[in-house]
């Protein structure tokens, strides 16, 4: 800077607190004089702005950034800071900052953008370089076109090298900015950025405890995120979030868009991402319905085979081959619980179609919080179960971490589908009994259906609910056998009879046939009578038995009477002490016949456990 501009910068400096009329004339005349010395603009606009001359240092500025492609030090100082109090919230700024944003607002939009795009090329960090960059796509929206695609190349960097505000900048503030009008991008970075924000969502959602109203949020949010990047990339539509939409809807469309897709689906990855979104979201509904809060108690249930009316075995095994299982649930578990498991199970038997998505597939889930990889270890074995292959099943049950009532009890349950009870099975059921969850529940109306194919329960592992289940394991085994051998023994039957009670009157066919094939042999003996048939409706039977017949059946109940003679009753009262003995062993059942049948179940197969084991097993 020469004599003169020294002079009339200085002239300007000194009139500016006494004589401001004066320095605006020596300013003016020593920009005039000198239009391109940086050196007299600069200090110009340094002495506008320490007016607080909103607008004519708003001129200088736009001035000096249009004129002067080398900027000094000096300009790039006051650019910053410039920037800096753009990007604070209202009411947030001090008044050295407030000053910059009202000269901003004087300054025309294309010095504006002149002074944003200048600012982000000439920024050194990656973090400040994306700050200023949003702050640009902010002011001119209708940039975005063509600055988004560095922006989202800056941000994709960042979280290359683990830093998570860029995954915030990504998910809060740039996905926010292009939605309205997306730009072109590569396929390779649009699909990076629907698998970030679907881990970034899954994991917020358990970051704390959510509510029911959050966690639909999250789900909304990455529908949102699936359906930018699925018109980015001209995807097929898909369906947006409802929470009241079962879960088979939303399979339905999957498999349209899987049948729509040429040549190799694989290759898509629309439909990886929409198979492995759609089987978290039902994967987590259907853990949450498995494990429920009851009367102050966890109840968690376990999917368990289920007893089919029809006993062919043969017809069983075809019938698995060709048709899917009925999942029934029992109250209060979610009737969609089944929906949702199986909705899971196609997404996954899906995604390991083929190499290709099935490692594409791993490496979505293996970034997903470690609920979700616990989730998978249970719905694994599920799955098998589901699938109908034991052995991995019990492979798999052996490396989770399930308490020994639920493994005790799934390994039971896989014994229902072999053609034969097992040794095993009840070394299994006794383990089972002699651990019993506190809680009792309600009764189970469905551990039995009448259906083509293989059935299964997703059964409350409750007290109730486990000894039912157990019973009708015994009763299915001893029914085989009584079907199957004309000639069973009195202890067989009167057993039988005893587990038919738990389930009264639902078992009443079977029953009936017991009673038949009494009514035929002429004789039952079973002393444990007196300790464990208190069902009304089978007492009255025997009494009918016992007096409408004439004595033609002979009956023994207790040791008194089998210590008493063996004769049959007469219409003239021989053998008086007989009936007299009969009489007392009715009244003293009918008496019991309130007892807790559950509790009467649960003690009669521990206490006659080795003689339920030779009724099943003995030739």
């Amino acid at each position: 800077m020469d004599a003169g501009e020294n002079y009339l910068i200085s002239k300007a400096k000194l009139s500016q607190s006494t004589d401001p009329f004066a320095a605006k004339a020596w300013i003016l005349t020593a920009k005039t004089l000198y239009p391109n010395n940086f050196g007299v603009q600069f200090e110009a606009y340094l002495i506008e702005k320490s007016a607080n001359n909103y607008e004519e240092a708003a001129k200088c500025l736009s001035y000096i950034v249009m004129t002067f492609q080398n900027q000094p030090p000096e300009l790039w100082t006051e650019v910053t800071q410039l920037t800096s109090a753009l990007r604070i919230l209202e009411g947030g700024t001090t008044p050295e900052q407030e000053f910059y944003v009202k000269m901003f607002q004087h300054i025309s939009y294309e010095v504006q953008h002149k002074i944003l795009l200048l600012t982000v090329n000439h920024s050194d960090n990656n973090l400040d370089h994306c700050k200023l960059m949003l702050l640009l796509l902010k002011r001119f929206p209708q940039t975005i076109q063509t600055h988004s695609p560095r922006l989202l190349d800056t941000i994709m960097l960042g979280i290359t090298n683990n830093h998570s505000q860029f995954r915030e900048i990504l998910i809060v503030e740039a996905l926010p900015l292009i939605n309205a009008n997306p730009p072109e991008l590569p396929s390779s970075l649009v699909n990076r950025i629907m698998a970030i924000c679907f881990e970034y969502y899954i994991s917020q959602m358990f970051k704390d405890t959510p509510d029911a109203t959050s966690i639909n949020d999250y789900w909304t949010k990455i529908f949102e995120a699936m359906e930018l990047c699925g018109r980015i990339l001209k995807w097929e539509p898909f369906l947006p979030y409802n929470r009241n939409v079962s879960k088979d809807i939303y399979w339905q469309r999957l498999i349209l868009i899987v049948s729509s897709t040429p040549p190799r689906p694989s290759e898509n990855k629309q439909i990886l991402f929409c198979a492995t979104i759609l089987f978290v979201m039902a994967l987590q509904e259907y853990m949450k319905s498995v494990k429920t809060k009851v009367d102050d108690f966890e109840l968690e249930y376990a999917l368990v085979e289920g007893f089919k009316v029809d006993n062919d075995s043969k017809r069983r095994k075809a019938d698995a081959l060709h048709e899917p299982p009925k999942i029934t649930v029992v109250y209060p578990c979610n009737k969609e619980t089944p929906i949702c498991f199986v909705t899971a199970s196609q997404c996954w038997q899906l995604m390991h179609s083929n190499e290709v998505l099935q490692v594409d597939f791993g490496q979505l889930l293996m970034n997903l919080p470690m609920q979700v990889k616990s989730w998978l270890n249970r719905f694994l074995v599920d799955l098998a179960v589901y699938l109908g292959r034991g052995d991995e099943a019990l492979n798999i049950l052996k490396d989770t971490k399930l308490s020994n009532l639920e493994k005790n009890l799934r390994n039971l349950s896989l014994t229902v589908s072999q053609p034969t009870f097992n040794i095993q099975a009840f070394d299994f059921l006794m383990k089972i009994l002699g651990d019993m969850p506190k809680y009792s529940g309600q009764w189970v109306k469905n551990l039995s259906v009448n259906c083509p194919g293989r059935h299964l329960v997703v059964l409350p592992m409750s007290r109730r609910a486990i000894i039912q289940y157990c019973t009708k394991i015994l009763v299915t085994a001893m029914k085989q056998k009584v079907m199957t051998d004309p000639t069973c023994t009195d202890s067989l039957l009167g057993n039988l009879l005893v587990l038919l009670q738990l389930d009264w009157p639902e078992e009443q066919q079977l029953a009936e046939y017991i009673f038949n094939i009494i009514q035929t042999k002429g004789h039952f003996i079973y002393l444990q009578f007196t300790n464990y048939i208190i069902c009304v409706d089978m007492i009255e039977e025997f009494m009918s038995m016992w007096y409408s017949h004439g004595g033609e059946v002979h009956l023994e109940f207790s040791p008194t009477q089998a210590s008493l003679p063996s004769k049959r009753i007469g219409t003239r009262g021989a053998d008086k002490g007989v009936k007299d003995d009969f009489k007392q062993i009715i009244k003293q059942q009918i008496l019991k016949c309130n007892d807790d049948i559950e509790s009467l179940i649960q003690h009669f197969i521990t206490q006659e456990h080795m003689r339920l084991v030779q009724n099943i097993f003995e030739k």
